[in-house]
């Protein structure tokens, strides 16, 4: 009778497995990812310096804290323009993050790829090229299991898209973040990770070429076990001028993912938010969440913090948390406890003989 208590007791064990356990799928989601990318197209054009992208800022501020992140303003002048760099760090952990995310939030000031030469003088309202990868980084502050948050930093470049422009450079912002990096600093960042024009219906990633091909081979891996060899094109690209390049100057390993070929309204006025995708953009995020969460269990002594200890947040509800064998498939969960079971049941059968 015993005996049959115990095998009872197994078989539930085995086929009610906790979905925290087992469940490997991305918590992220696509349609709060266009919410975002939608509201900053709500804001209109925003270049440099706007009054649009002082709301837009405030926007990504207020969420990114109400969601439990530290929001700091790195403040800068380019040509007599004050820009911003936004930087987001989770509390209780300094600025040590190993991983930086980073997309640019403000949108070129003309849209001088136009075919009509009568638009090309209209600042673009940058659905893809700026607000997509920004939505992303964003849906992540929300969707990162919080044990895995304090690995990753956020930050919002200013003053990326003006190049060619009135006398302008490329990548303005990030090239200001990375001077402002100390020499320990620059060693913490393990990865650096490049979000530009992510959100396209018909969303294509080539191998862009400047690019680390360790940090980029890691991330078609994980898209090829999801099976998106279709976006993650194993194929080559080009030499791309982006927010990854001072942080390569440097050494840091980075990556940038930008659609390549450029979508045909690249620099156009028709960049706008019907272009874009909650597919793709749930795609995008989806693999970088994989990525972050192996990174962390790759290196879980550095987790100082426990669970309890974090920051509550408005949205504490909806912040997930990192179990010990956080995407852990069932079919290997189930093999250990049948293992288990079988010494167990080993260890019963040995007693009940005495």
């Amino acid at each position: 009778m015993r005996t049959l208590l115990l095998v009872l007791l197994i078989a539930s064990i085995l086929f009610h497995v906790p979905e925290t356990w087992t469940d490997s799928r991305p918590l992220f989601n696509g349609n709060e990812a266009y919410t975002h990318l939608v509201q900053q197209c709500k804001f209109g054009p925003r270049p440099p310096g706007s009054a649009n992208l002082n709301l837009c800022r405030d926007y990504i501020t207020n969420r990114l804290e109400a969601f439990g992140w530290n929001v700091v303003f790195q403040h800068f002048t380019y040509r007599g323009v004050r820009c911003v760099n936004l930087v987001a760090r989770w509390p209780l952990r300094g600025g040590d993050a190993s991983v930086l995310l980073g997309a640019h939030y403000d949108t070129r000031p003309k849209a001088d790829n136009d075919p009509n030469p009568t638009y090309r003088d209209r600042p673009i309202i940058g659905a893809n090229d700026g607000a997509s990868g920004v939505a992303i980084l964003m849906e992540l502050a929300r969707a990162l299991p919080t044990d895995v948050r304090s690995d990753v930093e956020l930050v919002f470049f200013d003053a990326e898209d003006s190049g060619m422009i009135n006398g302008w450079d490329w990548i303005v912002g990030s090239t200001h973040y990375v001077k402002q990096l100390s020499t320990e600093r620059m060693k913490e960042i393990r990865s650096m990770i490049l979000l530009d024009m992510v959100g396209g219906e018909d969303l294509r990633f080539s191998r862009e070429l400047y690019s680390s091909k360790t940090l980029q081979d890691k991330i078609w891996s994980i898209a090829h076990e999801m099976d998106y060899d279709h976006i993650f094109l194993d194929k080559p690209g080009a030499y791309i001028i982006d927010d990854h390049r001072p942080f390569l100057d440097v050494g840091i390993e980075s990556l940038d993912l930008i659609h390549y070929p450029m979508p045909w309204y690249w620099h156009t006025i028709e960049d706008t938010q019907d272009k874009c995708s909650r597919t793709s953009l749930e795609i995008v995020g989806g693999v970088l969440e994989m990525f972050i969460v192996g990174q962390a269990v790759d290196h879980i002594p550095k987790t100082t913090s426990s669970t309890s200890e974090r920051t509550n947040t408005n949205d504490t509800e909806n912040s997930p948390q990192l179990s010990p064998i956080h995407g852990l498939g069932p079919i290997m969960f189930q093999l250990l406890v049948a293992v288990a079971a079988c010494v167990f049941l080993a260890v019963f059968q040995a007693e009940a003989k005495r």
